[in-house]
């Protein structure tokens, strides 16, 4: 499983593009799929402090068939979550199981321009 790192910065959106592939480099297909990442400061907290989904739009399948996909987190949503350290988790939902692509840290510093 892969482990993504993000740090953002409160004064602009973080917007990011990815490409779910094998070890290889062969892209996963991703038609039919939906993802979600739930950002938490502990894993174990009930409350979800931000929620991406495919739903939501925070996260977009730009390219299913070579696995592309983009993250983004608004400046409004990031000026929203508190500063600090959050653990995050993006888990793809298909054909009824739910897959784990990534875990990692979500740093939320404070940007000057905002």
């Amino acid at each position: 499983m892969a482990i993504v790192n993000i740090t953002c910065e409160n004064d602009a959106d973080f917007y990011r593009q990815f490409a779910y592939q094998f070890q290889d480099g062969t892209p996963i297909d991703l038609t039919g799929s939906a993802m979600r990442m739930g950002i938490r400061h502990r894993a174990t907290d009930a409350h979800e402090d931000l929620l991406l989904t495919t739903e939501n739009g925070g996260i977009a399948i730009v390219d299913a068939t070579h696995g592309k996909f983009t993250v983004r987190i608004t400046q409004a949503q990031l000026e929203r979550l508190q500063l600090g350290d959050y653990e995050h988790s993006l888990i793809r939902m298909f054909s009824g199981m739910h897959l784990r692509v990534w875990s990692g840290s979500l740093i939320n510093n404070a940007g000057a321009s905002r």
